[in-house]
């Protein structure tokens, strides 16, 4: 009668685990990851969907083997959808190595108008991987929208032709399952303040544009974006001394979680249904 009744704990203990593991596999297949990585003086965000990858920047040439680490962890090998904010070197010229890395279906970027093309060997391996690849390439303004089948993209700026690389950033509204992130490229308050006519602003997290520059992130901005979280992609000690200081103080007053690349490394957000939690590299 004992050996029956352990057998029977044994079997007991055993079917709990296979119900535990297979609940603990069915959180990790709903996850949605968003990982600012830490690219120094530079932008660079994965975001993992169940059945979709997106690149959003590529930050300097050098600090693209941050981005190959962060895909590697991921195991991503196909990139659904390459993002290039705009053609500034700190987020176009690691672009190249991941192209010629990685599966990557199809890229798009803000209007290129030729009187501010930049000029720099990044730019130029740039086109030199577009073509060797033969990855197509958009040019987008607000209005357009893309649907994958886990993730929503929605363009709501250039909404106009600003003819400054920054401000002509394609700003992305991105929506994971309930969760929105807000992607900004390098815009100005001005930008922002043209934005404030859209009714569309609010969103879970806001990275924070121009690598907290005094120009972006004014107050009537964030209040509409309203984020429960901010991340700030900059590199330590930079000789631009950015963050700004009254920005950064903009952010901690207004209440939301502030990340910074400079202090915590890559800064990684999980998504599961209702649930969001962040957590960062050190």
């Amino acid at each position: 009668m004992k050996r029956v009744t352990k057998l029977s704990i044994y079997v007991i203990f055993f079917i709990g685990i296979i119900i535990i593991s297979g609940f603990v596999y069915k959180v990790h297949d709903d996850d949605y990851t968003v990982t600012f990585v830490d690219v120094g003086q530079g932008d660079s965000a994965v975001i993992k969907g169940r059945e979709t990858n997106i690149l959003i920047d590529a930050g300097v040439h050098k600090d693209a083997r941050n981005i190959r680490i962060a895909l590697d962890r991921l195991n991503i090998k196909k990139i659904d959808l390459a993002v290039v904010s705009h053609l500034d070197s700190d987020h176009v010229s690691g672009m190249s190595r991941i192209i010629n890395d990685y599966n990557v279906k199809k890229i798009i970027t803000s209007k290129i108008l030729d009187r501010y093309l930049p000029a720099s060997t990044g730019l130029d391996e740039f086109n030199v991987a577009l073509e060797l690849k033969k990855i197509p390439v958009s040019m987008v303004e607000a209005g357009d929208n893309f649907k994958f089948k886990d993730i929503d993209i929605s363009v709501i700026s250039p909404c106009e032709e600003y003819g400054e690389s920054n401000d002509d950033s394609a700003v992305l509204k991105v929506k994971c399952k309930s969760k929105t992130f807000m992607f900004t490229g390098d815009i100005s308050s001005d930008v922002e303040k043209n934005l404030l006519k859209r009714k569309d602003l609010e969103s879970d997290v806001l990275k924070v544009a121009h690598h907290g520059s005094y120009k972006s992130t004014c107050e009537e901005f964030l209040n509409r974006v309203n984020p429960s979280y901010a991340v700030v992609s900059v590199s330590k000690d930079n000789t631009y001394n950015l963050p700004n200081v009254t920005v950064m103080k903009r952010l901690y007053g207004y209440g939301c979680k502030v990340y910074r690349t400079d202090e915590m490394g890559s800064i990684t957000f999980h998504i599961n249904g209702n649930d969001i939690r962040a957590e960062s590299e050190k």
